[in-house]
């Protein structure tokens, strides 16, 4: 990768064991490996438990997410709201785990129970399954009826996604992200026709013409004085940002 300039990067799907593995932590980044996926699912103990969550349980998460992006990797993260052990506190658990993380990517579903699971074989044989999972987690939509009552479930996770998705604790949350992310090389900048397009597309879009206009600004401002090294990481998110926003009806 070093000789040929790192002309490629990588992502991968790893359990939050890796945080405790400081050789591979620092192999993978050396190889280029820039991000990886892990299923949080919830900071709920009891429904670690209730889904089999077992790696995750007893564990310091917010720490282990942050050990991982300290190592030169950013951590996207799976969520699940729904289960039949989540408190009516749960959904704030998840916003603050999340700002707290600084996950930018942060997959937020409702849980569903797909055929030939045992959570499907459980919920059938306790008569609770309502229809076949649509395959898609974040429709607003479940195949089975929940413990905590459907009108709470829905609105705490209608508030989750407004919660972590709007601009300003969004832009908030990448801050966060790159202070604690410690890339372990510099790739040189490839700045073609394409890229320049997309990133005046970007600027006119989420910088002039959106209502969060003002928080994109002051993060690249941010950026710039405190991790200049990470300007275009700080663009692509705000992109990732705008495009949460339009998939999940958000407005600011």
């Amino acid at each position: 990768m070093h000789l040929h300039k790192f002309p490629f990067s990588f992502s991968t799907e790893t359990s939050i064991d890796l945080a405790f593995d400081e050789a591979l932590l620092s192999l993978m980044a050396e190889t280029g490996i820039t991000s990886t996926f892990i299923g949080i699912k919830t900071p709920e103990e009891k429904s670690l438990q209730e889904c089999n969550k077992s790696q995750n349980k007893n564990r310091d998460l917010l720490n282990s997410v942050k050990k991982i992006q300290h190592a030169g990797m950013q951590v996207s993260g799976g969520f699940i709201v729904g289960f039949d052990s989540d408190p009516p506190t749960v959904f704030q658990q998840q916003i603050d785990f999340i700002q707290q993380s600084g996950i930018v990517s942060a997959m937020v579903g409702l849980l569903n129970a797909p055929k030939n699971t045992r959570l499907y074989e459980r919920l059938e044989a306790e008569n609770r399954l309502t229809t076949e999972a649509t395959g898609n987690n974040t429709d607003f939509s479940m195949n089975f009826i929940p413990r905590m009552n459907t009108h709470e479930l829905l609105n705490g996770y209608k508030k989750i996604l407004h919660d972590i998705y709007t601009t300003k604790p969004y832009y908030k949350r990448i801050r966060r992200l790159l202070i604690n992310y410690k890339r372990s090389f510099n790739p040189p900048a490839k700045f073609g026709f394409v890229a320049l397009k997309g990133f005046i597309r970007s600027v006119f879009i989420i910088g002039v013409v959106n209502k969060g206009r003002s928080g994109y600004w002051k993060l690249l401002i941010w950026t710039l004085f405190r991790r200049p090294a990470l300007v275009v990481d700080a663009i692509t998110f705000s992109i990732y940002g705008y495009h949460f926003r339009k998939v999940f009806g958000l407005s600011g």
